[in-house]
């Protein structure tokens, strides 16, 4: 049975991600700190010290909202035989994956620098960019494979001047131009 304090305790906890993922997307990682997540919240800087010790573990905690579909995706397509229907399969899971991030509350941007520079977030990232990787080209791609890859794993430029799209056409999009630009190498 959930008590009042365990549900307030759990609606703040969410109410910090909320923030935190709000001003991630406007201000980038970097330019936020736990205390301004703060101050827009209206509450001290220990309310959120409480839930979350470091700016690192909140973005971990934000990153799992992405890295578990996308983990889930790999799983389904691991053991798909054909390469050219793996590719697929990856690129419209892929595609999905993103644009509902994308649209999403404040949606995080894979590319930003701050991201890359926290060491336990740049590991969860490189660890599923390279199992994809190996699904898609097997263990030991080329150069230009890898760079096709790494390129469409920073879509946020392309779903922003893409936003006046709707959901389906988004997607639709997304999928074409992973296809796309794997393919051409």
């Amino acid at each position: 049975m959930t008590t009042k304090r365990t549900l307030q305790a759990q609606q703040t906890r969410q109410a910090v991600l909320d923030t935190a993922r709000r001003l991630f997307a406007e201000r980038g990682y970097d330019a936020t700190s736990l205390q301004e997540i703060a101050d827009a919240m209206g509450v001290r800087k220990a309310n959120v010290y409480y839930y979350f010790k470091t700016k690192s573990a909140l973005l971990v905690e934000l990153l799992g909202s992405l890295i578990a579909p996308l983990t889930e995706l790999l799983d389904r397509v691991a053991g798909v035989p054909d390469p050219d229907e793996r590719a697929l399969r990856l690129a419209a899971g892929y595609a999905e994956v993103v644009v509902n991030a994308y649209r999403g509350p404040g949606p995080l941007n894979l590319g930003d620098p701050g991201l890359q520079r926290e060491p336990e977030a740049a590991r969860l990232l490189d660890v599923l960019g390279e199992r994809a990787l190996v699904l898609l080209f097997g263990a030991t791609p080329t150069v230009d494979q890898r760079a096709a890859f790494w390129l469409i794993l920073d879509l946020g430029p392309v779903l922003r001047r893409l936003g006046d799209l709707s959901d389906a056409e988004l997607t639709d999009a997304v999928q074409r131009l992973c296809l796309r630009v794997i393919r051409s190498v």
